[in-house]
């Protein structure tokens, strides 16, 4: 029996897995939140990460073809008090890049995508700012606009396009002067963007420049990791990754013993996010290290690197499936314990199939399951598996399918995906909970997260006064809403039909190779019967662990810990 297709899966997998978290990007690091209060700092320029000179941040604007007008000063020198009227101000800057009132319109235009910021219309801010960036490197304010867009990209979801924007700047720009306090975040935000776009030797040559100090380097490294596997540079890559891991533990330790020294005092919300991204980078960078010695044979060391990842994380499931495929394969390095690496392969699917994600699709596991059973000549177990497959999957296909077919347009799709993800659609509340698995994608949620942080800035313009919501400023921030809103929920179910799609995909190739299986199988239990009597070599444990017999209950510590009792009845 040949499963050529089967045994490539898992290196299919690791390419989807690792390319599509690679879309995912970091929260803001501690303290790289929006700019400092007016008057503090940097006079209104764009935050430095932490640890940045606070008296840095961008040089004047250059002076442009036209001349400031008196307005036009006073409006910017109110901007840096403490506490201006962020409102009036804007609508002055307006008037003077529209040329409705008398200045430099170039000028008005980089400060009004300023104060865009400062107010929280992040996304009328980008429209602002794309408009200069758009305009190439002759606009006067073209080089000072990229600090902010570093900005936006830690405000806004990467939905928002910003990469894409940063992506326009030439690497060699990043070495002028004014981008001492940012030009770390800027050589991973373009890194990012090469990578994305596929230039990964662009991509691999702007991470690696991101230095240990700092708060990007961990993402870097990562990213790193992903292109140098991508290029298939093995050595290369497992550095990168194992960058991640010592950093994570070197951060660690560094904050337990400063917790030693110091009142323990409570993190802020954005350093607790800034630690669990970093937290899901080396859980990332974990499997990515057990793929790539899964990729070269060293089964045993993969398996080290996939149980590392922990029960919290939200990729422990797809460690685990890898973790199965691995024991699996380990049976042709270790012939001679074949039954215990069988035991663990079936005690990893039996985790996999634990009724607590049974919304949960790993619908190769069974496939394996069966063909475990085939490979130990019990055909029975070995149908009973494939009929499973059968009854569960094809369901879902159909299940799935029928999402799609229902809404044809992509924005329905999107407004029946919010529903989904909510749990308030009008599905069966199984079918709902399986589309509600399949669209919890990282890559996916950017979308999302663009149009629910569109949605915050219609709220908040709904607030404001209905001279500001009637006046230049509040036209703008209406008219890019409805464009830049419609435009992102296209996307979103765009993105979320594609993700349906390939689940689907999935399931319909997995078909066919649960077809070939059951063909075999049949075959052999024409003439084989299953009676017959094998060894049972027992499970190995360390000093950490007992065994208990498995009664029917599933205990969360018991989870990825099962060895599933089979001997083999081959002849041979």
């Amino acid at each position: 029996m040949k499963f050529r297709t089967l045994l490539s899966l898992p290196f299919a997998l690791s390419l989807a897995l690792i390319s599509g978290t690679a879309e995912a990007g970091p929260p803001p690091p501690p303290g790289g939140g929006p700019p400092p209060p007016p008057g503090e700092g940097n006079d209104g320029a764009p935050p430095p990460p932490p640890g940045a000179k606070q008296d840095g941040g961008p040089p004047p604007a250059p002076v442009a073809e036209g001349v400031a007008s008196e307005e036009q000063k006073a409006a910017e020198a109110a901007y840096k008090e403490r506490k201006p009227d962020y409102a009036a101000i804007a609508n002055t800057f307006k008037k003077i890049a529209d040329g409705s009132s008398p200045g430099d319109p170039a000028r008005a235009n980089f400060w009004l995508g300023k104060t865009l910021f400062q107010m929280g219309y992040y996304g009328a801010s980008l429209a602002t700012f794309n408009t200069i960036v758009d305009a190439g490197a002759q606009h006067p304010y073209h080089q000072v606009t990229l600090p902010w867009l570093a900005s936006l990209s830690r405000v806004l979801p990467e939905g928002a396009g910003v990469l894409e924007q940063v992506g326009k700047y030439r690497a060699d720009s990043l070495e002028a002067e004014q981008f001492d306090g940012v030009r770390d975040e800027l050589y991973y935000l373009l890194g990012r963007y090469n990578y994305q776009k596929g230039d990964l030797g662009q991509a691999i040559a702007l991470l690696s420049l991101v230095p240990e100090q700092s708060d990007f380097y961990i993402p870097s490294q990562y990213f790193l990791g992903v292109a140098e596997t991508r290029e298939f540079h093995g050595q290369e890559a497992v550095a990168a990754f194992k960058n991640v891991l010592r950093k994570n533990i070197q951060m660690r330790d560094d904050a337990s013993a400063k917790r030693g020294k110091k009142k323990k005092k409570k993190l802020t919300s954005v350093e607790l996010d800034f630690a669990e991204q970093n937290q899901r980078f080396e859980e990332l960078a974990n499997i990515a290290l057990g793929y790539i010695f899964y990729q070269v044979g060293k089964f045993d060391t993969a398996i080290k690197y996939f149980d590392r990842v922990p029960m919290q994380s939200p990729y422990w499931l797809d460690a685990v499936f890898a973790a199965s495929w691995s024991e699996f394969r380990l049976v042709e390095v270790e012939p001679e314990q074949a039954n215990r690496h069988y035991q663990r392969t079936l005690g990893y699917i039996h985790t996999l199939n634990a009724p607590f994600f049974y919304d949960y699709l790993y619908p190769e596991a069974l496939v394996l399951k069966s063909v475990t059973y085939y490979f130990n000549c019990r055909y029975g177990p070995a149908k009973r598996a494939i009929d499973e497959f059968n009854a569960r999957y094809v369901k879902t296909k159909e299940d799935l399918q029928a999402v799609l077919d229902r809404a044809p347009e992509d924005y329905e799709l999107y407004e029946l995906t919010v529903a989904i993800r909510a749990g308030e659609s009008d599905l069966d509340p199984f079918v709902e909970k399986v589309a509600r698995t399949s669209l919890q994608d990282k890559t996916l949620e950017k979308y999302y997260a663009y149009v629910e942080r569109l949605e915050t800035e219609e709220s908040m313009l709904a607030g404001e006064s209905s001279d500001f919501k009637n006046g230049p400023v509040g036209d703008l921030i209406t008219e890019d809403l409805d464009l830049t809103l419609s435009a992102a929920k296209e996307s979103a179910g765009a993105q979320a039909r594609e993700r349906l799609g390939k689940q689907i995909a999935e399931i319909k190739a997995l078909q066919r190779e649960a077809i070939k299986v059951e063909y075999e199988i049949l075959n052999k239990l024409k003439t084989v019967g299953e009676e017959g009597v094998g060894e049972l070599q027992k499970p190995q444990v360390d000093k950490e662990h007992e065994i208990y017999n498995y009664n029917g209950e599933y205990w969360q510590d018991e989870l990825g810990y099962y060895y599933y009792k089979i001997t083999s009845v081959c002849v041979e």
